[in-house]
């Protein structure tokens, strides 16, 4: 479907939002931990994550631009 993207996604831990993570280069991805920036206006915690912590999910593309959505906002447009 081309209203849809599959990405990674993981969990901010201050809010609970679920946030995108841009796709990695592989030197990066190497890495143990990652850098994220919760993009949740009210939000904006930095946070580290593991690449074993994000989930994927197929994302409909105004939550993908957006950068961030609830997991009941992907239920509703299932």
């Amino acid at each position: 479907m081309a209203d849809r993207i599959v990405c990674s996604c993981v969990t901010c831990p201050k809010c609970g939002i679920w946030v995108v993570i841009r796709p990695q280069n592989q030197l990066a991805f190497s890495k143990e931990k990652s850098l994220a920036i919760c993009p949740a206006e009210e939000c904006g915690k930095e946070f580290e994550f593991e690449a074993s912590e994000t989930h994927v999910f197929e994302v409909p593309l105004p939550l993908f631009e957006r950068r961030h959505f609830y997991r009941s906002e992907l239920q509703e447009t299932g």
